[in-house]
């Protein structure tokens, strides 16, 4: 029987233990004339447990990496495994009788729409082309001011999505109802490349700069000061040039920046493509499995797509498998810029684009032919159309004037070839108002 204050018991136990490892200590210590020299035993003692303490503290931080590292291993797994390829768009190359054999096996084509918070233009599109089975990023920048056949007065890329978000609520307009992203997809995308592309993700431009800050900015040697205020955008841009690594907030003014170029929004576009250069770069250096559901979760909150957060994970997954050089930033090849009475337009140089189509972004083994598109160019005084139409006729266009010299131009079906040395028939211009 153990009463009250025997050895092994309570407080007088705790004393005795801890009197007992100190006369142990004395007797080491005494022992070692190094240690004993100019210190008590009670510091020699502490430092003795302090040391041991650090021991213990550096086995506990390598079990947690070790840890780590197989939870990691563990989620690679998953993401290699478990997560299945998103769906594609069936609907085959554009025709009378879509052609929907021939799927490129693993490529994903894709539209990005990055929209003004004030006009609703999508001033940024790029449309591209990710090939997970040859490890390939393709991306065409779609020049904002490009003629495109649509019924409106302001015929430019950036209007298409404009438009239709605009009139969706009128009742009567042939948008009513419509879903503006659908429409851009349509009149655009579509009319541009003869087929669907397989998702989208319509940008907040905003929102970019979250993506930005979860992978800790983006090194970048800005080669202008850039300088500019906006009341009305609440805007505000002034940064140096030179080499600096760019907050999210930085990134975004550095992509919505536009005044100063010489060679207006087709340096714009360069710049951008400079920048998301940089962006895929550094996403890849990091090249970690965290980073993968944290951007992924972003994209998800922040933009409007028809991804789920596992078709991004998917994506992000077989992103991080490409190299630097695996990714390609075009432009729309262009025959010129120019005037439409009194407004600025880029002219498709439409043999051009389809061979970059046809290259870089188709994901069918059917090539795509003026047949398949609705586009319509300019040159030497005349329009070129696919379909042999302007859409409501060169009257739709804003500003018409009787009086200018391009009234009198022609619709030309366009149907391959040099425009200027076509010997296709003319088409006489179909003059209905615009709706």
């Amino acid at each position: 029987m153990k009463l009250f204050g025997s050895k092994k018991s309570g407080r007088h136990a705790e004393e005795h233990s801890k009197t007992a490892k100190n006369i142990r200590s004395a007797e080491q210590i005494a022992d070692d004339p190094a240690e004993a020299s100019g210190k008590s035993v009670d510091e020699i003692v502490a430092a003795r447990n302090k040391k041991g303490k650090k021991k213990k503290t550096g086995k506990i931080i390598l079990i947690i990496l070790l840890v780590l590292a197989l939870l990691a291993g563990i989620g690679y797994v998953v993401l290699e495994y478990v997560i299945s390829p998103p769906d594609t768009d069936p609907s085959g190359v554009n025709d009378d009788q879509p052609h929907v054999d021939g799927r490129k096996d693993g490529v994903y084509t894709f539209l990005v729409a990055g929209t003004d918070q004030i006009s609703n233009n999508t001033d940024t599109i790029m449309i591209g082309s990710f090939d997970t089975v040859n490890h390939k990023l393709n991306i065409v920048s779609i020049p904002r001011d490009t003629l495109i056949n649509i019924q409106h007065e302001v015929k430019k890329a950036n209007s298409a999505y404009h438009y239709a978000a605009y009139y969706k609520n009128v009742e009567g307009s042939s948008y009513y109802n419509c879903d503006p992203v659908q429409s851009m997809r349509q009149e655009l995308v579509k009319s541009m490349l003869g087929f669907d592309v397989d998702k989208y993700v319509l940008v907040n431009i905003d929102a970019a700069a979250e993506v930005v800050d979860a992978i800790g900015g983006v090194e970048f040697d800005l080669p202008v000061n850039m300088n500019y205020d906006s009341k009305r955008q609440d805007l505000h841009i002034h940064l140096n040039k030179g080499l600096q690594t760019l907050s999210g907030d930085d990134f975004v003014k550095v992509m919505r920046f536009r005044s100063s170029y010489a060679g207006g929004d087709l340096q714009r576009i360069e710049m951008q493509q400079k920048l998301l250069s940089a962006l895929a770069d550094q996403m890849l250096t990091l090249g970690n499995v965290p980073n993968l559901s944290k951007v992924a979760q972003i994209v998800s909150d922040n933009m409007e797509t028809d991804m789920t957060t596992e078709n991004i994970i998917y994506f992000a997954k077989e992103f991080l498998k490409l190299s630097k050089d695996d990714v390609k930033f075009m432009t729309l090849p262009k025959y010129s810029t120019g005037s439409v009475f009194g407004y600025s337009y880029v002219f498709t140089d439409i043999d051009a684009w389809l061979k970059m189509v046809n290259e870089y972004i188709n994901p069918w083994t059917t090539e795509v032919t003026t047949q398949n598109v609705d586009i319509v160019s300019y040159k030497d005084g005349n329009f070129y159309s696919t379909t042999g139409e302007l859409n409501h006729g060169i009257e739709s266009f804003l500003s018409y004037s009787s009086s200018n010299p391009m009234a009198s131009a022609q619709v030309i079906h366009y149907t391959g070839g040099d425009a200027s040395d076509t010997n296709t028939q003319d088409k006489d211009v179909d003059n209905n108002d615009a709706a």
